[in-house]
């Protein structure tokens, strides 16, 4: 699957894009990863890999594991592969790839029972995440963890009260047109036979420069909102152009976390 955020940006700007999100908030999801209860891994799947991001944190986590991405796009894939990740085009609509064979490694890897799977912003792009989860139900070694995360709000940049308030008009247009919609995926995962535990994280990052790039890029994206005013519109544009002189900001994102495990009670289906 893609990581869309439901615009229409050209393929280079969406990678950056979502680099961007992986290097404001890296430190966000290794706290993500400290909720997974997952010392040590051998079989490690990135479901939705996009370019990487998640992938390269999770062989940062787990040096020791085999970090298979698994997309549908061959150009995310090739990005992958470059990096020395293990990868395999599928698309998730269909369900749970065989992940037997199907490794494309500079070794050859052998297939073992997954020990953990990520799912950070792809679940809700799959048209059937219930028949996906039961895939991913019956992958896991015991013992093995399910960990979906998504968006619990679009990240915020502005601290000044003006500011901040223009912000939240662009984020409800945005919700207006539908990024970022995604169900609570409790009973949807408890359905597949997973006992769950959700939580939400929160994390403010640094103003970096590439903090300041990636406020950039989302009110970039905002300035097309339809559903803007005109005169926001323009505020937007000038917020733009005040954001690589300096104003102050305080990015931050909050993300809920599904962390889930096979019920045992459960006969496997």
């Amino acid at each position: 699957m893609n990581h869309q955020h439901h615009q229409r940006p050209g393929s280079h700007d969406q990678h950056r894009f979502l680099d961007l999100d992986a290097e404001v908030f890296g430190d966000h999801l290794a706290a993500v990863l400290d909720l997974t209860g997952v010392p040590t891994a051998r079989s490690v799947v990135d479901l939705g890999a996009g370019t990487g991001a998640g992938s390269r944190l999770l062989r940062e986590r787990y040096p020791d594991a085999t970090v298979t991405g698994i997309d549908n796009d061959p150009q995310m894939l090739e990005l992958l592969r470059k990096l020395g990740f293990a990868v395999i085009e599928a698309d998730l609509d269909d369900g749970f790839p065989t992940l037997a064979g199907s490794l494309i490694t500079a070794d050859a890897a052998t297939e073992a029972p997954v020990d953990l799977v990520w799912a950070s912003s792809s679940l809700h792009h799959v048209a059937h995440p219930a028949q996906l989860l039961s895939g991913v139900r019956r992958a896991l070694s015991p013992g093995g963890v399910l960990v979906v995360v998504e968006l619990a709000a679009l990240p915020r940049f502005l601290s000044h009260p003006s500011g901040a308030l223009l912000e939240q008009r662009c984020h409800a247009a945005a919700a207006a047109e539908g990024w970022n919609h995604h169900p609570n995926w409790t009973p949807v995962i408890e359905a597949a036979g997973f006992s769950v535990t959700q939580s939400e994280v929160t994390t403010i990052a640094p103003v970096t420069p590439a903090a300041r790039e990636y406020a950039q890029q989302w009110f970039a994206r905002f300035s097309h909102l339809a559903a803007l005013t005109a005169d926001d519109r323009d505020a937007v544009k000038d917020l733009r152009e005040r954001i690589s002189d300096g104003i102050e900001l305080e990015p931050r994102a909050t993300r809920t976390v599904w962390v889930a495990t096979p019920n045992a009670s459960q006969e496997q289906y």
